[in-house]
């Protein structure tokens, strides 16, 4: 059998010049596939992310800075998103200043921190750990050498978050967490952040079914402090915004399969053509004893070095990278191989056809 193999990958290499274009068309296709799907499966969470938070009529932030430095949050309204946090009608985040004056905290590993028991309601994808205060790790991250001390509470224990976590940012959108710590934060630890935190988690906060008196009356209180916050209603902005990001994302993909089964096409179209010219040594390998399971391992070789080869490797290297990139690598070269056997089968049934006919 590893002599018919070996057949059939001499069968294609004698029609090197097409038999090469083809090869490397199903495998540039086939890693561009991998990077599209990745970025749909991406914002696909984050429409789920925004879908969640339209069923809770959240309201968001985009904030305005009238300092250059970083402002002065009144406690009032650090107290007042307090508040709601406990309440259920509220959660927050830091996912860019988390100790931003300190560049050796947790061992130099971006940290992001959570705030708020509904942040696992409306992102249910990220499985936090409960309950708060306690501690998770991106899957591409080690366990820091030394405690990580933040607003008076002190983690040592880090649970392991699932491979290609994902939080959704209203404003941000998808934010991997492979390569971060996540420390998930008790409501009473908002007043203890340093300026910057306090400050990010006031205008990254989601206000869940907020009246418009409590609304205007934390906006009033951020620009006390000369941080301008202008609402986004979740329901209103996100869901065309999130869609159309989706669909351009899906219509690149779909172009892209297109393409691709163009080619498997073009190569479908030139195996028929090759067993044709070959079927004077199917024939005589027929009379020298060769039986049906022969001939289609034969064949197995000359269609699997085109189509199963050459995507094979560079997927298993997406694979080893992790994230979306994976999941995306996974699935594509399941469906490879379903394109593999499917041409196969066609391929088998084309050269008996040839066979019986006696051309």
């Amino acid at each position: 059998m590893p002599g018919e193999l070996r057949g059939g990958v001499r069968m294609a290499l004698r029609r090197w010049p097409t038999m090469l274009s083809l090869a490397a068309m199903i495998g540039l296709a086939c890693v561009v596939l991998v990077v599209l799907l990745a970025d749909v499966l991406v914002r696909f969470k984050a429409l789920r992310g925004g879908h969640e938070l339209c069923e809770r009529g959240a309201v968001v932030f985009k904030p305005y800075y009238g300092i250059s430095e970083v402002t002065s949050v009144p406690d009032r309204t650090v107290a007042d998103l307090v508040d709601m946090i406990r309440a259920e009608r509220a959660y927050t985040a830091v996912i860019n200043n988390a100790r931003l004056d300190d560049p050796d905290f947790a061992g130099g590993v971006p940290t992001v921190l959570f705030v708020g028991s509904e942040l696992a309601e409306t992102v249910p994808d990220l499985e936090l750990c409960e309950p708060a205060p306690c501690a998770m790790r991106g899957a591409e991250v080690a366990p820091p050498a030394e405690p990580v001390e933040v607003a008076g509470h002190t983690f040592t224990t880090f649970e392991r978050l699932p491979r290609a976590a994902t939080h959704f940012e209203p404003r941000l959108g998808a934010v991997p967490l492979n390569e971060r710590l996540v420390l998930n934060l008790p409501p009473r630890a908002l007043p203890r952040l340093d300026r910057y935190e306090r400050e990010e988690a006031v205008s990254r906060a989601a206000l869940l079914d907020v009246s418009d008196s409590e609304l205007d009356g934390y906006l009033a209180g951020s620009a006390a402090g000369e941080l301008y916050l202008v609402p986004h209603r979740i329901a209103v902005d996100q869901p065309k915004r999130l869609s159309g990001l989706m669909v351009a994302s899906t219509m690149y993909v779909a172009g892209l399969a297109a393409f691709l089964a163009l080619v498997l096409l073009a190569f479908a179209a030139t195996a028929r053509r090759t067993l044709h010219r070959e079927r004077a040594v199917f024939a005589i390998r027929r009379t020298h004893g060769a039986s049906s399971g022969h001939i289609a391992v034969r064949i197995a070789g000359f269609v699997g070095i085109v189509v199963l080869v050459p995507p094979l490797p560079p997927l298993a290297g997406l694979l080893l990278v992790g994230g979306p990139l994976a999941s995306a690598a996974g699935w594509l070269a399941v469906l490879v191989v379903v394109i593999f056997v499917g041409l196969w089968g066609w391929t088998v049934k084309q050269q008996r056809g040839h066979e019986l006919k006696g051309r």
